[in-house]
C-alpha cells in the first residue's frame, strides 16, 4: 500500500482498518518548493476514517485531509489545463533504485521521482454535500 513507502505513516494506519488506495480523489494543492527540491501534495482521502479520533466525532468531521511532502525530487512533469478542479488517482511505489515513483493521473497529470516522502499531517474536516 502507498502509505507504507512514506515516513510518519502511523496515524493514517490507525485511522483505517485498511488504508484505501487514492483513487479519484480531490487534490486541493500541489506546490513545488526549494528550487524543486520539495514537492507537497494536499488531498482528500477518498473515504472517511473507519476509526476517527473522538475529537473528530465531536466536531462532526466527515472527511480526512492528507498532506504529503516529497524530498529531492527528480524528473518532475506536470500538466494541468487550469479549467477543472484537480482530481485524480495518486500512486506511490518504490522502484528498484529505492526511489519513490509518484504519479497523479486525472484532471492533473504529475509524475516524479523522490528520494524520501512523508505524511506531513492527516486532519479532519467538514465537506458540505449536496443532497
Amino acid at each position: 500500500m502507498w502509505h507504507k513507502h512514506l515516513d510518519n505513516n502511523y496515524f493514517i494506519s490507525k485511522l483505517y482498518d485498511e488504508v484505501p488506495e487514492i483513487i479519484n480523489t480531490e487534490i486541493l494543492h500541489i506546490q513545488v518548493n526549494h528550487e524543486g527540491d520539495k514537492l507537497t501534495i494536499l488531498f482528500m482521502m477518498p473515504k472517511y476514517a473507519d476509526n476517527p479520533p473522538e475529537k473528530w466525532n465531536s466536531l462532526s468531521y466527515n472527511s480526512a485531509i492528507v498532506e504529503l511532502d516529497f524530498y529531492e525530487v527528480e524528473e518532475l512533469s506536470l500538466t494541468y489545463n487550469g479549467k477543472e478542479f484537480m482530481s485524480g488517482d495518486i500512486k506511490i511505489e518504490l522502484n528498484d533504485n529505492e526511489l519513490l515513483d509518484v504519479s497523479i493521473s486525472g484532471t492533473v497529470d504529475v509524475s516524479f521521482k523522490a528520494y524520501a516522502g512523508l505524511i506531513q499531517f492527516v486532519k479532519g474536516g467538514i465537506i458540505d454535500t449536496l443532497e
